[in-house]
């Protein structure tokens, strides 16, 4: 992925590029990738719908703990606490032995 050196700050589309800001500065990638309905049926992709619900649960799960203590853990938080929550629950959800890969307890959530 490119990053801005320059002077030069620019959000938005050119072409097949965008531009966006993060905290780490002005970064530029190129769109590509390939289209969300083949992904959705195609079986060669099977294992990336799996992952996309493996992770999806870990978010759910992420966000259910980051609720329950709210109160308490307010304003102490960093930008990037949500997504080292994130990587801790996809840890937790690995240790299941019993469901299959992107399904919880037997139920799929994608």
């Amino acid at each position: 992925m490119a990053q801005q050196k320059g002077h030069l700050p620019v959000k938005g589309r050119l072409g097949n590029l965008s531009f966006y800001k993060t905290k780490d500065g002005y970064l530029i990638k190129d769109k590509g990738g390939v289209d969300k309905n083949r992904i959705a049926s195609d079986p060669k992709f099977q294992r990336t719908r799996e992952n996309g619900a493996e992770f999806g649960n870990a978010g759910k799960a992420g966000k259910l703990l980051r609720n329950a203590v709210k109160a308490v853990s307010q304003g102490s938080s960093d930008g990037r606490a949500v997504s080292r929550l994130t990587k801790l629950m996809m840890r937790v959800l690995k240790t299941d032995t019993v469901s299959r890969r992107g399904e919880v307890n037997g139920e799929k959530y994608s």
